[in-house]
């Protein structure tokens, strides 16, 4: 099953913006999680990712996406993992 993973701080606008994209385009059989990159088991996965910025989305561990993103985006990139 793929898994969607979004790298997301709470006061971050982007983040929130990309969270509401990811949800309006994730299709049923892909898993996502959100991962707060504030709390010490998030600064640990998004810095063993290398992680810098946030939202960072990726799919199945792979780092696909960094930043402000559009559903169109999100969509091609999860095109190539289903």
């Amino acid at each position: 099953m793929t898994l969607i993973e979004l790298y997301y701080s709470d006061i971050c606008m982007n983040c929130h913006y990309v969270r509401s994209q990811i949800i309006e385009v994730l299709p049923e059989d892909v898993m996502f999680k959100e991962i707060n990159v504030t709390s010490s088991e998030g600064a640990e996965r998004a810095k063993q990712l290398g992680i810098e910025e946030v939202p960072t989305i990726t799919i199945n561990g792979e780092v696909v996406l960094i930043g402000r993103v559009e559903k169109d985006e999100i969509l091609e990139e999860l095109e190539e993992f289903l």
